[in-house]
């Protein structure tokens, strides 16, 4: 990975997390000095908003964007990669706290539970086997999408449902999109909801770790008001050269709060 495709990915991903971890979408304490230990949305199109932009995070990148991506990797592989091998800054700054958390949020993803539910609507009961992170795919489509595209979530619901013993009937398999909503999307979704806001901000806690001592050494003060940036000479497009002012001003006033999840909220799924 190159600068300019560093550069974009912490960029990329620090806006993401900034955009559904705040005080908008979630319920935090007025007091900023406070440990958080429980998050609430602001509603349920808060709630709705925050897994569509989480999604972003755990998807797959296209390779467009960032030409050196291998195969399946997201926002958080490629932070990972970062963190393991940085070129941009390798002197002054430490990514020790983004390696940690991306190795955190990863094998949280990728922990399997199962869960027993009830489906109302097709009159079974069903004990489910699947990935935190395929849970958050389910979810997170089904906030973006409305029935009309829901072909790709209903296909995969199906099999999930298949591979747990239950065969569905002629005409009934559209009704198990319901249960996402009520099983997933409400009961996982809120019951993880802090643990998400959790993980995700000390994501954004490494990759300001590693951007403000790089902000502070290149930064040029012009005068009382104005200032600048010394580029790397390496990034010559104009819309790099952006990417990277846009980086390092999100290292000048950062604030997500410090939210370590209680104990209740970790021992299920």
């Amino acid at each position: 990975m190159d600068i300019k495709q560093e550069v974009r990915a912490l960029n990329a991903s620090a806006e993401l997390i900034e955009s559904y971890v705040n005080y908008s979408v979630c319920c935090f304490p007025e007091d900023r000095t406070k440990i958080v230990t429980t998050v609430l949305p602001k509603d349920h199109i808060a709630k709705k908003y925050f897994f569509i932009l989480l999604l972003e995070v755990i998807e797959g990148v296209h390779k467009e964007m960032i030409p050196s991506k291998r195969n399946g990797d997201g926002l958080l592989d490629l932070l990972h990669r970062i963190a393991t091998s940085p070129v941009l800054d390798e002197e002054f700054s430490s990514t020790s706290r983004l390696l940690s958390a991306t190795e955190d949020f990863i094998s949280w993803l990728n922990h399997e539970f199962e869960y027993e539910i009830y489906s109302a609507n097709i009159g079974k009961e069903i004990r489910i086997k699947l990935t935190r992170r395929k849970a958050i795919y389910l979810i997170g489509n089904r906030c973006k999408h409305s029935l009309l595209r829901s072909n790709s979530i209903l296909n995969q619901m199906v099999k999930i449902y298949k591979n747990s013993g239950v065969e569905l009937d002629t005409g009934t398999e559209l009704l198990i999109l319901e249960d996402i909503d009520n099983w997933l999307f409400d009961d996982f979704g809120g019951y993880h909801f802090t643990k998400l806001c959790e993980l995700s901000s000390k994501v954004h806690h490494g990759i300001m770790q590693y951007i403000d001592p790089m902000r502070r050494q290149r930064l040029e003060q012009i005068d009382e008001v104005r200032y600048a940036y010394k580029i790397p000479p390496s990034l010559t497009e104009e819309e790099s050269k952006f990417e990277f002012y846009e980086l390092l001003n999100r290292a000048r006033s950062p604030f997500i709060p410090t939210i370590k999840t209680c104990k209740h909220l970790e021992e299920k799924y």
